[in-house]
């Protein structure tokens, strides 16, 4: 029996259980590496894929406005280390000229505290903007083939010079994040948005797959009505190692960083669990249950039907989302999500369809802070500590897994 630490917000908890730790081996040759994550992204800007570097790119346009995307505060994205580097691209004297715009898509703003996490010393020494999915100064750039209106934020689409930056990671309908997300949802409307994200309950909308995923397609038509002159992603494990960087045109550096993340984050397993313990990785990504669940869905396959999923999540701000707690007041089964989804979709209903969906196959209980009572009403069981959801299992003689950083996994059963 060994002792496991699970993150919680910004602490671990630590638990003595006879379990299996399904996290991807941190010990994989690509980790072992250990790279400096700074010499990481410098090598990938020397060596863009696609296109020329991005300070050959600048130099052409020495009036050029400069806007370069970065993640909001839900994200874990070394985004200051990407600006050092990028900045070391750009001339000094086109400092006025750069807008560092973050993403939120429909997320609230981050607030300023948030803002010096993500930007640290950036703050107070460059232009910022906060995008908002609901400004009235959005601009129509084009119609997808699956009829989604695209209105973009006004900053970037003015800009003589687009550079997005983030990192490629899954994505539970989308397949990957990363590449043209930085767009779609990074920078569009509610209502561009909406219409991408309803097409989520088609079949080959899953993680980790692209093949034939219309939300994915959807987002790729969207980026090229208004493409960046240049992007730079990362990959990195669940702890924040950076693996590699690449740099370079768009659609070039997604199919790299794609082929790369799904060889790290996916974790085939042989045997079904009876019993999984699952953490969305701590703060950030567990700061409310609707971030949180990402990790839930990445996971839930693994556990036989009938067995139980302990997810262990702080929500230090809650539900997260008002839709999402609406819906699944309204809506006790996946079935009736997925026709609301398809009737009248809504930014957040989304969330309680798959929560519902993974309702229908096993037993789910929360480790966390939210309100125990409004949880119960969903079916949920809700525990203050981990070792009272444990004690309260009933897979006592089955087989436990523990996964440590679940919005970073992918568990692929082979058995489905």
């Amino acid at each position: 029996m060994a002792t496991i630490q699970i993150p919680y917000g910004s602490q671990q908890i630590n638990v003595e259980l006879d379990a299996e730790l399904l996290d991807v081996d941190e010990g994989d040759d690509r980790t072992c590496e250990k790279r400096n994550r700074g010499d990481v992204i410098k090598i990938a800007l020397e060596h863009p894929i696609g296109t020329k570097r991005l300070r050959d790119i600048v130099g052409t346009k020495r009036d050029a406005k400069i806007v370069i995307v970065v993640d909001d505060h839900t994200r874990a994205t070394p985004t200051v280390q990407m600006l050092d580097a990028l900045m070391d691209e750009v001339s000094e004297e086109l400092k006025t000229r750069i807008t560092l715009l973050v993403a939120c898509g429909t997320h609230e703003p981050p607030a300023e505290e948030e803002l010096k996490r993500i930007l640290g010393n950036y703050v107070g020494q460059y232009t910022i903007k906060i995008h908002e999915c609901d400004a009235q100064d959005l601009v129509y750039v084009g119609t997808t083939s699956r009829g989604t209106s695209v209105r973009l934020n006004r900053n970037y689409v003015e800009a003589d010079i687009k550079i997005l930056t983030g990192d490629v990671s899954l994505h539970y309908y989308a397949g990957f994040g990363g590449g043209r997300k930085s767009i779609l949802p990074g920078i569009s409307s509610r209502e561009t948005i909406q219409k991408n994200h309803a097409l989520l309950v088609d079949e080959h909308a899953r993680t980790a797959n692209l093949d034939r995923n219309p939300v994915h397609l959807d987002m790729t038509e969207a980026a090229a009505f208004c493409p960046p002159e240049f992007v730079l992603n990362i990959v990195a494990t669940g702890d924040g190692t950076v693996v590699d960087a690449y740099a370079g045109a768009l659609n070039e550096v997604f199919a790299k960083g794609t082929e790369v993340a799904k060889s790290l984050l996916c974790r085939d397993i042989p045997t079904l669990f009876d019993c999984i313990i699952v953490s969305a990785g701590g703060f950030p990504k567990d700061i409310n249950l609707y971030q949180a669940t990402k990790a839930i869905e990445n996971c839930y396959r693994a556990v036989i039907s009938g067995g139980e999923l302990i997810f262990v999540a702080e929500c230090r701000d809650g539900i997260g989302d008002p839709y999402f707690e609406e819906w699944m007041n309204a809506y006790s089964s996946g079935e009736a999500a997925a026709e609301a989804i398809k009737s009248n979709f809504v930014l957040g209903g989304h969330k309680a369809y798959y929560i519902r969906k993974v309702m229908t196959r096993v037993t789910l209980s929360v480790v966390s802070q939210l309100d125990s009572q409004l949880l119960s009403r969903w079916g949920v069981d809700t525990y203050k500590t981990l070792a009272d959801a444990i004690k309260a299992t009933k897979k006592d003689n089955g087989k436990i897994g523990i996964v440590q950083k679940g919005a970073d996994i992918l568990l692929v059963p082979a058995v489905k």
